[in-house]
This record gives structure tokens, C-alpha cells and sequence, in this order.
């Protein structure tokens, strides 16, 4: 069995510029755009512009993405062609919208289209899990979305009238560039993804994976969250996605100008959403303190839309088709949780306000539980071909590290680890739990216990966190120091 696990899910990840990577942000403006087009209704994701029954509404997005989940599961491989094809029948709706036909058979065109649309919210996550390059999907998620976040506040007629029938055109640019996007992006058998087998001996971070989708969990409850609360506010919706957008723009430029990875910057949109929460509460009766809980919530839910990021990480640990289907699972369970605390809480606004705070506050304690570990994934180098992590982390902290004076040598603990330890310490740093790294190195638990005990010591640190923690920052110190 191999030490370690892949670092890379594909041999070739697809890398596009930021111009490229508009045209597949469309999705984001022509989903959440139609959806919120028009009339608020807060026990379903979104807003109608018809009167459609609401039932069978829910139950229409319930069904599309599980149809979505076992496309992903059973025919992984057939996911580009499948986003083809929907993109073109979503088209064929679209247009249809510009036909005079009645008022029956315009609701129909439109429960199709939610559905088509509802169905590729699971593949466009795949597609930036499994296909898109690191930095494709940062670009993707901060630059791409601040223009389709942009664009899904205009049409909220808040600000500036759009008309259906302007919209009409929007929605059918949309899926033009989708259309380009998808019929120019390859889909052979050699730009599929890679996945383990079904009884492949690897070992899966159990423990991260679990605690991150938690963090997966929570996120996409404030994601649909936040404009429910914005809606109570005149303009809130507006507001809320402009921050979002705004968030989103900074996010990018930090990354593109300061090399500095966003997931050093979510904790802080976090604390920013909360803060918007709690606002909430004491704008029942001032319109200024509402606006700023507004885009104080955008801010938070710019962190919200980085599920496919989440999932990257744990793609490049275990590279299993099964992680972006469990991941929408729990999106639609989110949504379920969210329409049921609405209904049971309609008349007591200021309970669900605070009840999402409260989530919030667990959101950002999740999730600096899980930054380390996610840092330490993204930041290292890439292993050469064929190289497990374990023998990468051995080879860069052993021949890349730079000479440090002798009286700086006691003040970092790795110098003092021994090279199991070390292998221990890199596996720790990966998510793996103490039985987990017995089982990968073939030795026992107690004796990864006792390593562990002895790096904690030589690391002046208490906990695994503590210890990745501190890991994580010799390890950008070291590179400061090369650089």
C-alpha cells in the first residue's frame, strides 16, 4: 500500500485566465439570478415570477439535485457531456419564454428550466473539484463570482428597472457563455478525472474529512440564509450581494497582487457575517443600521460560495467520486433546514436573527479548526512525479530548508525531529488521525503515540492543531528566508 495520498487528482489540471473563467461564472448569475428574478418567498431558495405552487416547486429542486447526486456517482465521467447537453435544453427553454404562449404553458417552460438549472448546481461544483486547477478555482470563485454576484444584484430591481423581457436576454447571454465555455472545454477519456477504487487500500483523512464537511454543512445553510434576512429589508437583497460581490473582488486582488491565500482571509468575512446578524437585531426601526447588517451578511456569505475550494482540499487527500455528491447532499439539506427554521420562526424575526449569529459563531469556530490543515495542503510545493506527500514533505524539509545560524537552530522544533517523527509530523498536518498514520506506516498506534508525544514536546506545542499550526508557520518563515 502507498504511504501517503495523491497529491494531484488528475495528472492535468485545466489552468484558464480570469476571462475564461467569466464565461463559466455565468452559471452562478444565470442560477441565483433567474431563481430571485422576482416576489419574495422565503420558504423556498429563491423568488418565482409566476405564482407556482410551492410544494411542488421544493419538490422540483429536491428532485433535480438528486438526479444530479447519482449522475456524479454512477457516470462520473460523462459529466461534461451531461452539462452540454442541459446547457442546450436550458436554452431551448430560455427562448421559449420569447414565444406569446399562455400563462400554463409559460409556467411549465419555467419549472423546466429550474429544473435543468437546479441539476447543474451539483456539476458545476464537480467541475470545479475535479477539474479546474487550484488557482482556476480561486480565480473562478472570487473574480468570476464578484461579476455574477454583480450582475444578480441589477436584476433585483432595486436600484435600476430590468424587465422580464430584459432579463430574457440575460438569461440566454448567460447560457450562450456557458455554451462556449463547455463545448471548448475538453471532455475525452484523457481530461476525466481520476478516482480511487471502490476497494483501494488508501486511506482517507477520516477525521478532516469530517470536520470540513461540517464547515461544508453550515456554510451552505448561511449561504441561503442571508438573503432570506436581507429580504426583510427594503433593498436588503441588493444590498447583500453587492457586499458579496465587493468581498469577493477584494478576495481576488489579495490573492493576485499579495499572493495571499484566501483561505487566510474567510475567518474574517466570518466574524464580518455574524457581526451582520447580530446587527439585525437591533435594525428593526433604523434603515441605516439595516443597510450595514446587509452588507455586513454579504461579507459573510462570500466565504459560503468557497464550498468547491473546501472539497479541492480534501480531493487532493482522497480522490474519491463520492466527495462532491456528499457535498450536495448536504447544500440540500441546508436548504430543507433553512425553509423549516423560516416556517416554525416566521413571527419571531428576532430568534431566527439570532439563531443564525449563533451558527455563524459556530462557522468560524469550525472553521479555524480546519484552516491549518487546509493551509498546509495549498501552501506546500507539488511532490515530483510519483512521489507520495510523506516522501515530499521528507526531501523539502531536508534539502530545501536554508542554513540557519547555530543559535536558531534550538528555536525550530523539526530540527530536533527525527525523520519518523517527521513523517508523523507530515501526516498529522494532512488530517490523519493517530490509527490513521499506524495503518499508513505500518507500525503500531502506540508507537505513533508516542512519537507524537515526543513532537509536541520538541514543538513546545499541546495539540495536533497547535502543531500544525506552528508547522505551518516555520514552514512560510523558511520560505521567506529562501526566497
Amino acid at each position: 500500500m502507498d504511504k501517503g495520498c495523491i497529491f494531484e487528482s488528475r495528472k492535468e489540471r485545466l489552468s484558464y485566465p480570469v476571462p475564461r473563467v467569466l464565461l463559466f461564472a455565468m452559471f452562478c448569475f444565470w442560477q441565483m439570478g433567474f431563481i430571485y428574478f422576482c416576489g419574495p418567498a422565503l420558504n423556498i431558495d429563491g423568488r418565482t415570477p409566476l405564482p407556482m405552487n410551492a410544494d411542488n416547486l421544493a419538490a422540483l429542486i429536491a428532485g433535480a439535485y438528486i438526479v444530479s447526486i447519482l449522475f456524479m456517482i454512477f457516470l462520473p465521467r460523462r459529466v461534461i457531456w451531461g452539462e452540454r447537453l442541459l446547457t442546450l435544453l436550458s436554452m431551448g427553454t430560455a427562448l421559449g419564454l420569447f414565444l406569446p404562449i399562455s400563462e400554463s404553458a409559460l409556467m411549465l417552460l419555467i419549472y423546466a428550466h429550474v429544473f435543468f438549472c437546479c441539476v447543474m448546481i451539483g456539476f458545476e461544483t464537480f467541475v470545479i473539484v475535479n477539474f479546474f486547477s487550484e488557482q482556476t478555482a480561486i480565480y473562478t470563485l472570487t473574480a468570476g463570482y464578484a461579476l455574477a454576484l454583480f450582475l444578480i444584484a441589477l436584476v433585483q430591481n432595486d436600484f435600476s428597472p430590468v424587465t422580464f423581457p430584459i432579463f430574457r436576454i440575460l438569461t440566454v447571454f448567460s447560457l450562450v457563455c456557458l455554451l462556449i465555455f463547455f463545448f471548448t472545454m475538453p471532455a475525452g477519456k484523457e481530461a476525466c478525472p481520476e478516482f480511487i477504487n471502490m476497494d483501494s487500500k488508501r486511506i482517507a483523512p477520516k477525521k478532516l474529512m469530517f470536520g470540513t464537511y461540517i464547515l461544508v454543512f453550515v456554510s451552505a445553510l448561511m449561504a441561503v440564509s442571508g438573503p432570506s434576512i436581507s429580504a426583510a429589508v427594503k433593498n436588503g437583497v441588493t444590498i447583500t450581494y453587492i457586499a458579496d460581490a465587493a468581498a469577493s473582488l477584494c478576495m481576488y486582488i489579495v490573492y493576485k497582487k499579495k499572493n495571499i491565500h484566501p483561505f487566510r482571509l474567510i475567518s474574517n468575512c466570518l466574524v464580518l457575517g455574524g457581526a451582520g446578524f447580530l446587527l439585525m437585531l437591533g435594525a428593526q426601526h433604523s434603515a441605516f443600521f439595516a443597510y450595514i447588517a446587509c452588507a455586513l451578511i454579504g461579507f459573510g456569505m462570500m466565504p459560503c460560495q468557497m464550498l468547491p475550494l473546501y472539497n479541492l482540499v480534501i480531493m487532493k487527500k482522497y480522490p474519491s467520486r463520492f466527495i462532491v455528491p456528499a457535498t450536495i447532499i448536504l447544500a440540500l439539506a441546508a436548504v430543507l433546514v433553512q425553509s423549516a427554521m423560516v416556517e416554525a420562526l416566521r413571527n419571531h424575526i428576532a430568534l431566527i436573527d439570532m439563531s443564525y449569529a449563533m451558527m455563524m459563531g459556530i462557522l468560524v469556530m469550525v472553521y479555524l479548526r480546519i484552516e491549518p490543515y487546509f493551509l498546509h495542503t495549498v501552501e506546500q510545493k507539488k511532490p515530483e512525479h510519483g512521489m507520495v506527500e510523506t516522501e515530499f514533505a521528507e526531501k523539502v524539509w531536508e534539502e530545501e530548508k536554508p542554513a540557519l545560524p547555530d543559535e536558531q537552530k534550538t528555536s525550530d522544533g523539526r530540527a530536533l525531529l527525527s525523520r519518523r517523527e517527521k513523517e508523523v509530523m507530515d501526516l498529522i498536518a494532512n488530517g490523519y488521525t493517530n490509527q490513521e498514520i499506524a495503518d499508513i506506516l505500518f507500525i503500531s498506534v502506540y508507537t505513533v503515540n508516542d512519537h507524537t508525544k515526543k513532537i509536541y514536546k520538541k514543538l513546545d506545542v499541546h495539540s495536533r492543531l497547535e502543531a500544525v499550526q506552528k508547522i505551518n508557520k516555520l514552514t512560510a518563515e523558511e520560505q521567506k528566508l529562501h526566497i
